[in-house]
């Protein structure tokens, strides 16, 4: 686990409340990605620009879904409960797995530029 310290300040530490709160809408928007960060990933990678209303309408899409297939005070719509949670636990952890990885790779970059590796044995090695 990372420490993330509160922007100017050295000597407090960030509760990642986004790990043990419930995962409400407003929580859910507080913690999404940047939209320019998800755009210059998108450039980066040569994809298209998303249309401008797409975060609206997915919303609108998926709401009226729930709504159409599982009845709000059904018991159908309790059991939906463990699925959310099953689904947030695994992309947390996707997100875990991601950061680790982006660390491991800070790593071997260094030690490259470092001369502490040879570059063509280690590449077949940490990518087969």
């Amino acid at each position: 686990m990372s420490v993330e310290l509160l922007s100017g300040m050295t000597n407090v530490v960030r509760f990642p409340v986004e790990r043990r709160a419930r995962p409400m809408l407003e929580l859910l928007r507080g913690i999404a990605p940047d939209v320019r960060e998800v755009l210059n990933v998108a450039e980066a990678f040569g994809m298209e620009r998303p249309v401008p209303d797409l975060r609206e309408r997915a919303d609108v899409a998926t709401a009226e879904h729930i709504a159409n297939q599982i009845p709000a005070a059904g018991a159908e719509r309790k059991k939906l409960d463990p699925i959310i949670a099953a689904t947030i636990a695994s992309c947390r952890a996707a997100h875990d797995a991601w950061l680790e990885a982006a660390a491991a790779e800070e790593v071997l970059v260094r030690a490259r530029q470092a001369g502490h590796f040879p570059g063509e044995a280690l590449d077949r090695s940490f990518y087969c």
